[in-house]
């Protein structure tokens, strides 16, 4: 009895099957392999979030008619993961995994030019919005595949002399990819990441420094509702790779309290964006550039 009112009722049975295994190739050596599945729900909003409407009278840049698709599926993975894992003596651990993913049924993002029929199903007024592109959510009909590794290092080093005592490394990193037509669909993905640091502890102070990678990141991609407008299929915002650098230090004054320090972003690394399609020009891909600026915290701490 409300106008433009909707009832849905989802629900999703499904078995999960999984096989963990795991082999003692020599006491410091483990090899493990695990095959599973998952699901992955499309957020709340698609069942109820019904039609959204621009403002006509505040146009603003990139306005579009978003409509929630009640009929989407979750999407489901199978994933192959196998891993040595090798133990220094008790001071540390490498370690070795790749693993491969295949989705079914994952979301993608479609933007289209409304028809007549849609805007009447819909009680949307074509003299008003008639303009507007519809952007939506869908399943996509091909399996995509996500495959990579990572590699993991943490030591103790013990060896070093009695005055450098207390020293720790670690390093990881990973490599990633996406393969198949629908590999577009995955915004945020970042193929290469990593970190490594070392750190000094003794009974009064500690010090460490961490430093983070992360690739070149690609984002959302723009929307491209018709030949109508000079945007390229295959056009996606970028973010540039980036490196930080944070240390932090702790000096106890008393047994209760401690001074502290944490320095983030310590060279003050910035974001590049780029926006640009197969045809875009190098000249033409920079967008903007964000400078979240070094983040320092100083304070004195207390345990009681």
């Amino acid at each position: 009895f409300l106008e433009r009112a909707a009832r849905t009722e989802k629900e999703y049975l499904r078995w999960f099957p999984s096989l963990n295994a795991s082999f003692n190739v020599r006491d410091d050596l483990i090899a493990r392999a695990a095959v599973y599945t998952s699901i992955g729900r499309p957020d709340f909003n698609q069942y109820a979030g019904g039609v959204s409407l621009p403002d006509p009278e505040d146009p603003q840049p990139g306005d579009q008619i978003t409509v929630s698709n009640v009929g989407i599926k979750p999407w489901s993975a199978r994933t192959f993961n196998a891993r040595l894992e090798y133990y220094l003596q008790g001071v540390g651990q490498i370690t070795v995994s790749a693993f491969r993913r295949d989705f079914e049924n994952f979301f993608g993002n479609t933007v289209f030019v409304p028809s007549a029929e849609f805007l009447e199903e819909n009680s949307i007024d074509p003299n008003v919005y008639g303009d507007y592109p519809v952007a939506t959510q869908y399943n996509i009909a091909d399996t995509v595949r996500m495959q990579g590794i990572s590699v993991n290092y943490k030591q103790a080093l013990t060896f070093l002399p009695n005055w450098a005592r207390g020293v720790q490394v670690f390093a990881n990193g990973n490599a990633q990819r996406l393969l198949g037509p629908a590999s577009g669909n995955f915004p945020g993905f970042v193929p290469r990441t990593a970190n490594w640091g070392a750190s000094l502890t003794r009974a009064r102070y500690s010090l460490r420094a961490n430093w983070n990678y992360r690739g070149h990141q690609r984002r959302a991609a723009i929307a491209n509702p018709g030949p109508a407008t000079s945007i390229e299929p295959g056009t996606f915002t970028y973010w540039s790779k980036r490196l930080y650098l944070d240390l932090n230090a702790e000096v106890k004054l008393y047994r209760r309290f401690a001074l502290f320090a944490a320095l983030r972003n310590v060279g003050d690394a910035p974001d590049d964006v780029q926006v640009y399609g197969p045809s875009t020009p190098a000249h033409a891909q920079f967008r903007q550039r964000i400078e979240f600026g070094s983040l320092w915290s100083f304070g004195i701490k207390g345990s009681f």
